[in-house]
């Protein structure tokens, strides 16, 4: 299809108006108005066809050029739960012995060492019942480190019981001569410690090179007499190696607050008399 020429129009229009005679059936000033309006149709034209033209190669170049393909989406990033902190539980600094045997408990500093049976040494400081028949039930023995740079060779907490022994007998001891050569011995005394009312001895021995010094307390409860020693020792050699010699009272400090930790568990004792009327308790069955 042909473009249509808008100014040859306007040319032929020009060369009509020229050819019309003055007078005739137009008159010049229809001829101008007609002239104007081509003029600007062509205008209008002419500008609509650039446009067109232009948003044509926008269009053609906007599809030539190659599309980017769509950026990945980024990965999850990985949360992990912070790890729980981990309590550390400290162990508490005492324990606490119970004998079910002969009911007997007390608290004990963990870093100290417990015997039993064979494990205790008795022949050095002996049981010191009035008569035979006791029996060491359990033993607690200072760290030999705990006082360094002395001459303190060993300190304990024992607890023996005799079952054979009456309650008189009980406040009794033995002669401190068992332990050796007695330098002191003094007659039995009453003492308190903790909930328990007891009998107490101090026997104090002592050889060229060593001593000995114990501290017996006696008490009478469940029909049997029970024994706690205090006991250490130290040995002094000749030559002078930098040792001094130990403070006994601090180490007796830490003896008897064992000692007063002490409880005796009472024994059930038999309710009914002979002959007597039982009336049915919640867990009886009555008939």
């Amino acid at each position: 299809m042909k473009k249509f020429d808008c100014c040859k129009l306007v040319g032929k229009v020009k060369d009509a108006a020229q050819s019309i005679p003055v007078g005739g059936m137009l008159s010049v000033a229809v001829i101008c108005v007609l002239i104007a309006s081509l003029l600007a149709g062509c205008s209008q034209k002419q500008s609509k066809s650039a446009s067109s033209e232009t948003q044509t190669s926008t269009n053609q170049t906007t599809l030539n050029q190659p599309v980017a393909p769509p950026s990945p989406a980024p990965a999850p990033v990985a949360t992990t739960a912070p790890e729980p902190k981990k309590v550390v539980k400290k162990r508490p600094s005492t324990v606490t012995y119970s004998d079910q045997t002969y009911g007997v408990s007390f608290r004990y500093p963990r870093k100290y060492t417990l015997k039993s049976g064979d494990q205790i040494d008795s022949a050095s400081v002996p049981m010191d019942f009035a008569q035979p028949g006791g029996v060491n039930a359990v033993s607690v023995e200072l760290p030999k480190g705990l006082y360094p740079d002395t001459d303190l060779t060993s300190a304990f907490f024992r607890v023996s019981v005799n079952k054979g022994l009456t309650e008189n007998e009980c406040g009794q001891f033995a002669l401190p001569q068992s332990l050796g050569s007695a330098k002191d011995s003094g007659q039995p005394s009453s003492v308190a410690l903790g909930t328990l009312e007891m009998q107490e001895v101090e026997s104090i021995s002592s050889e060229e090179m060593k001593s000995a010094d114990t501290k017996y307390y006696h008490l009478f409860q469940n029909g049997a007499c029970y024994e706690f020693a205090l006991g250490l020792s130290a040995e002094s050699d000749a030559k002078d190696d930098g040792t001094s010699t130990m403070d006994r009272e601090k180490v007796f400090q830490r003896l008897e607050t064992i000692l007063a930790t002490v409880k005796i568990k009472p024994e059930a004792t038999p309710q009914v008399a002979a002959g007597a009327v039982t009336t049915p308790t919640a867990h009886d069955e009555v008939k």
